[in-house]
């Protein structure tokens, strides 16, 4: 009898003043319990599956410290393992109410991805492409320029495809290897054509030389070595000019047939070690009887790296050319890879395009109305057949407003934005703006009202992107200020990377060299640069705009083939204006471009424009600034002249 009052004491509980009894037995948790796993290994990212007892009671689930998502069936709970678990012994940790647990050890195994450590730079259409690296056989399918390419032979670390036909021969493309575990994109360039020169990605060292196939004409005293982190991760050519002229450090390929009469195109990726590196190319090498009959022009390399190219015409009927590398200027380091000779030429690389439809070939697609109406015109277009065409509301900028889907931009990353419009009539004013307004400051960048004109101009705008709320990153077209009619086309949005510039010294780091002082006074700024350390600074005449005025070396330009300028400018203080022009003026027409005149605000602004060369009666043709109108002091930088082709 006392043992069982003392059980009946034990349950009870006393609530104000209230004595329950209740049955211990039905208040028990359940426990659980982890029986099975499905394996003991897995990898990140792919499904693992444990079975037990009493899997209802379980509210989460982690891995590690990481929640994970679960569905439960009968007592079987399954999940992933996550991308981001940490590799080896891991616990599985089941959490319940009352604060019980139940765990159980695994292991996490670092999952297969497909990773790219080196590959055939260039490989022509029809031909083995061949990629070596890790995990490439999970049934691996892979694509070249977007297009599916047939697969030859694969293991774990080699993998050899097909290049279809139907991809881009003239450009730098792209391949990717998918397997069941994820996706794979080499991080240097690939060409579909055939290199005439060998050892094009430096990757092979020669008989007590650095690099097979590549001669050290005038290496200096280990100027010219071989670097393991360059272009992607690579091999790559390191060079230390000589600070005197182009051949005073200069390395050549082996010397290979070439047909006369025809087009070739020398080919690199290059990058300087700080600004104003340069270099140059030839062919053939000089032996004092004539066979070095191409000198390309000398190019002012990026700090990152860039494709650089130069076209020349087979001359002179040699039995083997050779391409030579002038490297001997300056004195910033140079680091070069994938050095191609291609027939034919090779079209300009640069930052991936992220404006979907920017022409508007597929009407409206990726474009939304938010104010007023927007429609497609087939009356007017710059590129191909069709633009986008909105009235203003005659009201505010937003009245009528046309924005793009969400962006795949970048918190912090610069953008260029570049398009084409007009107006169907005089007084016609927009602006665009970036990101769409919500009332919690997503709005962070709006134009300044551009006096759109009635013929098709290039108007480009480079914007930081900021943080945004929404976290959504639209373009926007506010055209509602006036009730005038416009037309876009051309609509461009790619990561801004200063361009290689076919005039020389654009950044101005080597002093004025390359450029000549025709009226008034010139100098180098070291107080104030975009970029690098050094700018072009001059004070305005207060006449003309040619009273105080500087122009490039001549550089002589394809005529009819348009061509973008771009710089950088800033003003000391207010109501500062200039232009730019091109050509020089001679009284025989050679003056063939004028810019608007531009109002140069205080901060450093980015300014260009698209314009056709011209036949001149030199043949030459030079990038003038005309900063004589005002009596401000201007400061220039980066300073870019490039082929153009707004409908690429």
């Amino acid at each position: 009898m006392m043992r069982k009052l003392k059980y009946i004491f034990s349950c009870l509980a006393i609530v104000s003043s209230l004595i329950v009894i209740t049955s211990c037995e039905e208040d028990a948790l359940a426990e659980v319990n982890i029986n099975e796993i499905s394996a003991e290994a897995v990898f990140q990212g792919s499904p693992v599956s444990i079975t037990g007892e009493n899997f209802s009671e379980v509210q989460f689930v982690f891995v590690g410290n990481i929640q994970v998502d679960f569905t439960l069936e009968e007592n079987t709970i399954s999940f992933t393992v996550p991308d981001e678990a940490p590799v080896g012994m891991t616990t599985i940790t089941l959490a319940m109410t009352e604060n019980r647990r139940a765990t159980y050890m695994f292991e996490v195994v670092l999952k297969p991805s497909p990773v790219i450590t080196s590959f055939d730079a260039y490989v022509p259409v029809g031909s083995d492409l061949v990629i070596k690296g890790s995990s490439l056989d999970n049934e691996t399918s892979v694509t070249v320029d977007g297009i599916t390419a047939t697969i030859v032979s694969v293991s774990d670390s080699e993998l050899t495809v097909t290049v279809p036909s139907g991809v881009n021969e003239a450009a730098a493309i792209e391949f990717e290897i998918t397997t069941t575990y994820g996706t794979a994109s080499p991080s240097t360039a690939f060409y579909a054509r055939e290199s005439e020169v060998a050892n094009s990605d430096l990757e092979a060292s020669g008989d007590g030389v650095p690099f097979a196939d590549w001669e050290l004409l005038n290496a200096g005293d280990g100027a010219i070595t071989a670097i393991t982190d360059g272009y992607g991760g690579s091999r790559s050519m390191r060079v230390v000019p000589a600070g005197g002229n182009p051949w005073d450090r200069q390395v050549a390929s082996t010397g290979v047939p070439l047909n006369f009469n025809e087009q070739y195109t020398i080919v690199m990726w290059a990058k300087g070690e700080a600004a104003g590196a340069q270099m140059r190319v030839s062919v053939s090498q000089y032996d004092g009887n004539g066979a070095d009959y191409f000198y390309g022009e000398t190019k002012e390399l990026s700090t990152n790296w860039e494709q650089y190219t130069w076209t020349f015409t087979v001359s002179n009927d040699l039995p083997t050319h050779r391409v030579v590398l002038d490297m001997g200027m300056g004195t910033v380091p140079i680091q070069l890879d994938q050095i191609g000779l291609v027939p034919g030429t090779i079209g300009a690389a640069g930052p991936a395009e992220l404006m979907p439809n920017g022409d508007f070939e597929t009407d409206l697609t990726g474009w939304t109305a938010l104010n007023g109406a927007a429609d497609i015109s087939t009356a007017e277009a710059y590129c191909g057949s069709q633009s986008m065409t909105a009235t203003g509301a005659g009201g505010n900028p937003w009245d009528t407003q046309i924005a793009t889907d969400p962006l795949p931009l970048e918190e912090g990353t610069d953008y260029e934005i570049g398009f084409w419009a007009k107006a169907a009539g005089p007084d016609g004013v927009f602006r665009i703006s970036m990101s769409q307004y919500d009332g919690n400051g997503s709005d962070f960048f709006y134009g300044p009202d551009i006096d759109v004109t009635e013929n098709w101009t290039y108007y480009a705008f480079v914007v930081n992107a900021a943080a945004v709320p929404s976290g959504e990153y639209r373009l926007l077209f506010d055209m509602g200020a006036t009730t005038q009619t416009f037309f876009v086309d051309g609509v461009s949005i790619k990561e801004y990377v200063a361009p290689a510039s076919l005039y020389a010294n654009g950044g101005f780091e080597d002093g004025l060299t390359g450029w000549e002082s025709l009226n008034g006074t010139h100098e180098v700024s070291t107080a104030e640069s975009y970029s690098g350390s050094q700018s072009l600074t001059a004070t305005g005449a207060g006449g003309n705009p040619w009273d105080t005025q500087i122009a490039s070396d001549p550089v002589v330009l394809t005529v009819d083939q348009d061509y973008k300028i771009s710089f950088w400018a800033k003003a000391a203080g207010p109501d500062g204006v200039f232009r730019i022009s091109m050509s020089q003026y001679d009284g025989n027409g050679a003056d063939f471009f004028y810019s608007r005149d531009l109002d140069i605000p205080e901060d450093w602004t980015y300014f260009s424009f698209v314009t056709t060369a011209q036949a001149t009666a030199s043949g030459d043709h030079r990038l003038l600034f005309d900063m004589g109108a005002t009596t401000q002091t201007f400061f220039v930088d980066d300073v870019s002249v490039v082929e153009y082709d707004g409908c690429e």
